[in-house]
């Protein structure tokens, strides 16, 4: 049972991750508003490796090397791959706010996931909330032949693959370091960079130096969130943490109105609040259910 100070740990590391990601988000953005997408995420990425590399000696964890490369956490890499390209692709075409609300849809997907997959008992109730929270992502993107685009397909494939990432992260066994969960996800989006480049046909020019800074700027703050992020749920009441993750809707609000002069309509903003209610409702449900279980094991 995680105590008070590990949920509290929790709390923290999980709104530093949410703010950091903001800025990585905002930085990225303007790099992919100038260079191709695949040119920012290699760049991006090969500063992280650097930076995570660092960590990772200066811990004096070398040794995880082994349990860092097990297949499942390699499966984590390669879907945090597709989530960060996904993202990215999908950032430089739409609003910031609007793409973070779709995004955070995923603790949605991931109760759908654990039902089908994992065989987890889901009520009517949060059902229910999955079904508002999937017609809140409508309202965001507003499906219609003149509104619709593969960048909102980008975006909920986004959401798609990090609700997955999270599924497979519940199976990775606590002796695999942080640093090395990140050091295996920074890895794979950068390996996959280039692949997306030759797949896509983007043409590549060397960066400015005052967007190499924006880029390393962007690295930087990821490295340091991403590692946060993960921190945030292990040996942790997770029920109790994740609601926090909510905080980005605000950071991505301030942010996509005082850099970008982005300001999300009304059906955009009322999908959004729908989003949030449905995932708050369904952790809600989840401690509810923790707590029916937890007294029954008491009884018995």
């Amino acid at each position: 049972m995680p105590t008070y100070h590990e949920n509290k740990r929790g709390i923290v590391s999980l709104l530093l991750a949410c703010a950091l990601f903001t800025v990585n988000d905002t930085l990225t953005k303007l790099a992919a508003l100038s260079y191709p997408v695949g040119e920012v995420l290699l760049v991006r990425g090969a500063i992280c490796l650097a930076i995570v590399g660092i960590g990772v000696v200066y811990a004096h964890q070398v040794n995880w090397m082994r349990g860092a490369f097990t297949p499942i956490v390699v499966l984590r890499g390669a879907l945090d791959a597709v989530v960060n390209i996904t993202f990215v692709m999908a950032l430089s075409h739409m609003r910031l706010a609007d793409l973070i609300a779709l995004n955070l849809a995923s603790p949605l997907l991931l109760t759908m996931l654990s039902a089908f997959f994992l065989k987890e008992p889901v009520g009517w109730r949060r059902w229910t909330a999955v079904l508002f929270g999937f017609a809140g992502m409508v309202l965001i993107v507003k499906p219609s032949p003149a509104s619709f685009n593969v960048w909102a397909l980008a975006a909920f494939a986004s959401a798609v693959g990090s609700a997955t990432r999270d599924l497979v992260t519940r199976k990775i066994s606590p002796t695999v370091p942080t640093l090395g969960i990140s050091f295996t996800s920074v890895l794979g989006s950068t390996i996959a960079a280039p692949i997306l480049a030759l797949a896509i046909g983007e043409e590549w020019r060397a960066p400015a130096l005052d967007y190499i800074g924006v880029i390393a700027g962007a690295a930087v703050v990821l490295s340091i969130g991403s590692t946060f992020a993960v921190s945030a749920f292990r040996n942790v009441d997770v029920i109790v943490v994740a609601p926090f993750r909510y905080s980005l809707l605000l950071w991505s609000g301030l942010a996509g109105y005082f850099i970008f002069g982005e300001v999300s309509d009304i059906y955009a903003l009322a999908g959004s609040l729908l989003i949030a209610g449905s995932g708050l409702y369904t952790l809600h449900r989840e401690r509810v259910r923790h707590s029916a279980l937890s007294a029954q094991a008491g009884i018995h």
